[in-house]
Parts: C-alpha cells; structure tokens; sequence
C-alpha cells in the first residue's frame, strides 16, 4: 500500500509538511495521503490534475485530528507521473509530491511441467534390415553344422533365400 504521510500546524500555524517528495503507485492500485493534524481543527485540500491516471480531483477536508484520503489509480492508466498538491492557511501554504505512476510487477509464473509422454520403443529400419538377414543366415549355418550331411541342406539354402527376400520386401514396403 503506498502512504504518504501529511503533518498539518505541526511547526505553526497552518504549517504543512509531506513526508515525501515522490511516491510510486502501481496501475489498479489505491494511494493513500494520511493527514495529522498536530493544531486547532482546520481545512485543507488536497487536488491533482492527474485526470489520466485518476478520478480523484479534489478534496476539501476539515481535519480535527487525523484523516485518510484514498485515492484509486485507475486500472487502465499508462505509465507515468502527476502532482499532487496539499494546501493549507486557505491557499497561504502549498506543498506538493510526484505521483509515479507504475506498472505492475508481473507475478512469477509457477507454471507445471506437462508430463512428457514417451513414445513407445520402436526398433529404427536400418536395424531390421541389417539384423534380420543376419539372423537368418546364423539360422542356415545352424542348420548346416547341426545337419551336415542331411539331404535338406540345399533345400536350407532356398529357404533362407526365400526368407531373405521376404524380409526386405516386408522392410521396404514399410518405409
């Protein structure tokens, strides 16, 4: 909350004292001007010209101890600055302070990693072409060394031809 602090009859009669010299407001946000009066109940006002950045334009306020002035920034206003003047001593004493008007501070995104889905594993083509053939031919020399003199071993062989053709057919159709 921004707060700027006003002392009236503080240091005389209708003496006037702001606590500060500029102020930083965010856009949609409220400032507020608390004022103390340290004398005799007396009137002040308090006035901008900051018709781009607020509503508020004026107040005459009659102070007997303490009083709060709200002032709402509006919500749609661009970055910049205005004056805000405080008068006493009806018009004998004036002080003012900047108005920097801000935007406001992004909120830090705590954002959730969406879950990562794995694909499932698939075995690339290059492997399937390059292992399969080999496999099959580990299968004929099996087959050969099991069964050396077996009569089926040419029969073996057009078999893995046939196998060998089979599988790069079915590999390169899938491509």
């Amino acid at each position: 909350m921004a707060l700027v602090e006003v002392q009236l009859n503080r240091l005389g009669i209708n003496s006037l004292e702001i606590s500060t010299d500029s102020i930083d407001v965010s856009v949609g946000t409220s400032l507020h001007v608390r004022i103390i009066n340290y004398g005799a109940p007396t009137h002040a006002t308090l006035k901008t010209e900051g018709n781009a950045y607020t509503s508020f334009t004026y107040e005459n306020l009659y102070v007997q101890d303490e009083s709060e002035v709200k002032i709402e920034i509006l919500p749609n206003a661009n970055p910049g600055s205005f004056v805000m003047q405080m008068i006493s001593g009806y018009g004998m004493h004036r002080e003012e302070f900047t108005v920097n008007v801000l935007l406001p501070e992004p909120e830090p995104c705590v954002c959730e990693e969406a879950p990562v889905e794995k694909e499932p594993f698939k075995i690339p083509h290059q492997v399937i072409n390059g292992v399969m053939p080999v496999l099959a031919l580990a299968v004929l020399i099996l087959w050969i060394a099991v069964f050396p003199s077996a009569p089926g071993i040419l029969m073996a062989v057009i078999i893995y031809v046939i196998m060998l053709a089979g599988i790069l057919i079915a590999c390169r159709s899938a491509q």
